[in-house]
């Protein structure tokens, strides 16, 4: 690889895990498609992968004290039986549709929260299973397993930490299953694990930040830039 491209591969892995440092989501949404442009994607796809697991084990050891992993089980039970079905969908039907409809379920989602039609008044814990296995049909299908867990824990109306907690907790069980799918699949190779180490500090760094910026926020501030990152997302999806 060229010294040009280990250059802006630094520059995405920093803002990646910036953006994932502030808000607890959105490595792989900015990784994956960056690193793409530089590189074949099924070099960014599980370097993206290692990459974020680093992160979700900084955010994991920084806000441990607000993780109840026997709260995260639904989802998690969920996100089991959700990653194959999504898999399944790929070889079979059309991504294409798939991401159409939840950009706007998604886009609908941020309209009812801000004019306050949705109301952050808590859900019952059997809600888990769906949102879990909603998340893990997305993530098994084209990688986006995001949305339906930050819409899940944001009608919770927990505070930022134990929100932020709470959707860290859910994506490093994820994430770790899906590096370990991409070793037993030979997606991810010595080469790519030698890179993600080489890019570590540079992953630190921007995590470090990104989380300190966190801690300066409020609760309300924190809210709206999980709304506005949906919005982000529903948007790339509808162009992606």
């Amino acid at each position: 690889m060229a010294y040009e491209t280990y250059f802006f591969l630094a520059l995405i892995l920093f803002l990646a895990s910036f953006t994932q440092g502030m808000t607890g989501f959105g490595f792989a949404m900015i990784s994956v498609p960056l690193i793409s442009l530089l590189i074949d994607v099924k070099y960014a796809i599980p370097i993206a992968a290692i990459c974020g697991f680093f992160v979700n084990i900084y955010l994991i050891y920084k806000l441990k004290s607000h993780i109840k992993y026997f709260e995260l089980k639904e989802l998690i039970f969920g996100a089991i039986i959700g990653i194959p079905m999504g898999t399944v969908f790929v070889i079979y039907s059309d991504r294409g549709i798939l991401k159409v409809i939840l950009a706007l379920i998604v886009l609908l989602f941020v309209f009812l929260s801000i004019t306050q039609i949705i109301k952050q008044t808590g859900l019952n814990k059997k809600w888990g299973y769906f949102f879990g296995l909603l998340s893990g049909f997305l993530g098994g299908a084209f990688n986006t397993n995001g949305p339906p867990v930050l819409i899940y824990f944001y009608l919770h109306g927990f505070d930022k930490f134990k929100q932020k907690a709470s959707i860290t907790g859910f994506f490093i069980v994820a994430s770790a299953i899906i590096i370990t799918t991409h070793l037993l699949t030979g997606l991810s190779n010595l080469l790519v694990w030698k890179d993600a180490f080489i890019m570590s500090p540079i992953v630190l760094s921007g995590i470090i930040i990104g989380h300190n910026l966190f801690n300066r926020i409020s609760t309300k501030i924190y809210n709206n830039i999980i709304l506005a990152g949906l919005f982000v997302i529903a948007i790339i999806l509808l162009i992606g």
